[in-house]
């Protein structure tokens, strides 16, 4: 086998092997071409040849798993940090359960380790594969879904404009991103982002509309509208509500009750905390569904641990266990000094004062989860004499709410 970057001669055979693994329904020869990818996506895959053998002597007939990945930043622990995105993983059924999947992730988080990205998400398409990889869920979304009229106590008097945007206004868009959506994981995103991911879909593009007030955007909605739920009708997807206050959330919530003419219902996307039911005059005719989200793993954690930022004040080491069955590299004990904001994290022969599986290390260094509430869980363990380690570590890693709110 040969993991190596999918040429561009080999994309239809690249596409091909996706089509059938997300929209069978398509059938064998679709008819409709996907969206252009930013440039920050890279293909790769898994050719079933000689290892070694040169790019010019494989042909698009000799691959058997597909992936790819976007190389984008993300904030972690107050500052943006390099992070492969992991997507399009699929192989076609006369190739699968040969173990080649997880040979090619292994290959591709080698080449994000070689390439100094020591992060790594995904949106799983089986949450127990990946946590076999040392992936562990990081956050969880939420669906609410409402008839528009009932958005009217949530909305307030007519005020501003709305806007139809287009990929044109992106630096506008990104503008209000920046301002709102400041949580852990947030993506800093690059024009190709919107132009590509936010604007195009492989099924029908959406609609974006901006609300503003004497020329400023002060916030965006980002929808589609579907039509194949039965007896429910026509319902407004909101897959991204964003406004830099709750002044322009409420008057987006209005574009999207001002739809009632059009729709039964309007859904809306967001953080598993998000919460319509102070705002309606009646809070039960309010749908909401929590669905488990991303997954996020260090794939270098000597790097990613030393690259973090850590709250002023904190003084002091640990040693950490770390068990790590897909990336070797990982799978050992390491010494973590953190000092004046900043960490050192080497391997060293130390008993370790608290032992727990990347999976687990990964959800502390992003935020997800608190020392504690690993313990709680059986993630971690704490050995006798691991009190002092125990407090640096609670103190380097307080908890946060992460969100990753793009879809790849």
């Amino acid at each position: 086998m040969e993991y190596a970057a999918v040429p561009d001669d080999h994309e239809e055979t690249y596409d091909r092997v996706l089509l059938h693994a997300f929209a069978p329904e398509r059938g064998p020869d679709p008819d409709r071409d996907g969206p252009d990818r930013p440039a920050s996506f890279h293909r790769r895959g898994m050719y079933e040849v000689p290892a070694g053998t040169p790019s010019a002597e494989r042909s698009a007939e000799d691959l058997v798993t597909v992936c790819g990945y976007y190389d984008f930043s993300a904030r972690i622990r107050g500052a943006f940090h390099p992070v492969g995105g992991v997507a399009a993983v699929a192989s076609p059924p006369e190739h699968r359960r040969r173990g080649i999947v997880r040979e090619m992730l292994a290959e591709l988080h080698d080449e994000f380790r070689s390439d100094g990205v020591a992060f790594a998400a995904l949106w799983p398409f089986e949450y127990s594969f990946y946590r076999r990889l040392g992936y562990a869920r990081v956050n969880d979304y939420a669906r609410l879904t409402v008839p528009p009229a009932e958005l009217e106590g949530a909305v307030p008097p007519p005020d501003g404009e709305f806007v139809r945007l287009s990929a044109d206004d992106w630096e506008r868009l990104d503008g209000v991103y920046a301002a709102a959506a400041t949580e852990p994981l947030g993506l800093d995103r690059t024009e190709d982002w919107w132009r590509y991911r936010v604007f195009r879909s492989w099924e029908t593009d959406p609609f974006v509309y901006g609300w503003e007030r004497d020329g400023e955007l002060r916030g965006y909605v980002v929808y589609s509208v579907s039509d194949d739920e039965g007896e429910h009708g026509r319902t407004l997807v909101a897959r991204e509500l964003v406004g830099v206050d709750r002044e322009a959330r409420g008057h987006l919530l209005r574009f999207c009750r001002n739809h009632d003419s059009q729709v039964e219902r309007v859904r809306l996307i967001g953080r598993d905390d998000a919460r319509l039911f102070d705002r309606l005059t009646d809070p039960s005719a309010v749908e909401t569904e929590v669905e488990p989200g991303p997954m996020f793993r260090l794939v270098d954690v000597s790097a990613g641990l030393s690259s973090l930022s850590y709250p002023d004040g904190v003084s002091g080491e640990v040693v950490l266990g770390v068990t790590d069955d897909h990336c070797e590299w990982n799978d050992g004990t390491v010494e973590l000094r953190v000092d004046g904001g900043s960490a050192t994290c080497e391997p060293t022969d130390a008993e370790p004062d608290v032992s727990l599986d990347v999976g687990a290390l990964s959800r502390l260094a992003v935020g997800s989860h608190t020392v504690g509430r690993l313990e709680e869980l059986g993630h971690a363990t704490v050995t006798s004499g691991g009190g002092d380690g125990l407090e640096t570590l609670e103190a380097a890693f307080p908890g946060t709410r992460p969100f990753l709110r793009e879809g790849f």
